[in-house]
């Protein structure tokens, strides 16, 4: 995995400096020509983003390698038993509320701290199946690395000792499009129970014999309906 790191994060410093270059143009005269884009090119990234996964990859090889030699050496932390949460005990009488003597004062508009606009907020990774596989072809290689490793048998022991590194391998699954294998993947979340719609309630008919109504009402209704209906 740490080779499969390595060769990664070299690929997509390599994109970035391709994607910092400046586009090549020719000039005819006074007209500009540029190349043509593929139709089906995934949409453009900012550095920010390929900067963080730039670092999260480093971050993720420590903590796979750190888990790997706590693994080999027995050393793993042990598991605590998992079970279903208790609620907390709420208090029999209602805390008192502060007077508005004691209360916080609240801060003017012009003291309170302001937004970031969305050129400095912080950048997030795509969540799209393969985004990276779809806009960095040479991350094909680590790509099928990844494929054979998560076939081998020493992985599935080790993700079995240490559920930690699973937590680790599949956003990066997602991220370079490898189907989770059926040990790794995690069960599907129960979907909370729709309210059914409230039945509707039809009008009678016009013809209803229960409604007695006079023939002019009746033909009054349906010429409305077939003007304005």
């Amino acid at each position: 995995l740490l080779w499969i790191v390595t060769v990664l994060r070299t690929a997509i410093g390599v994109f970035a400096a391709r994607q910092t270059r400046a586009q090549q143009v020719v000039w005819l005269g006074t007209q500009a020509f540029a190349p043509c884009l593929p139709p089906n090119q995934p949409a453009k990234l900012p550095d920010e983003t390929w900067l963080l996964l730039y670092n999260r990859l480093a971050r993720l090889g420590a903590r796979f390698q750190a888990l790997y030699d706590r693994w080999q050496t027995n050393t793993l932390p042990k598991r605590r038993p998992t079970g279903p949460r208790q609620a907390r005990p709420q208090p029999s009488t209602p805390p008192a509320r502060l007077s508005r003597e004691f209360a916080p004062a609240r801060l003017p508009r012009e003291f309170a701290p302001a937004r970031l606009p969305r050129a400095f907020a912080p950048a997030r990774l795509p969540r799209a199946f393969a985004w990276v596989n779809h806009r960095i072809p040479e991350s094909a290689p680590p790509t099928g690395q990844l494929d054979a490793l998560l076939h081998a048998p020493e992985t599935q022991q080790f993700i079995a000792a240490a559920p930690q590194a699973g937590r680790l391998l599949r956003p990066l699954c997602h991220a370079l499009g490898v189907r989770l294998p059926a040990w790794l993947s995690l069960p599907p979340r129960p979907r909370k129970p729709r309210p059914r719609p409230a039945p509707r309630i039809r009008s009678p008919s016009l013809t209803d014999p229960t409604l007695r109504l006079p023939r002019y009402i009746i033909a009054a209704a349906r010429a409305w309906n077939k003007k304005y209906g």
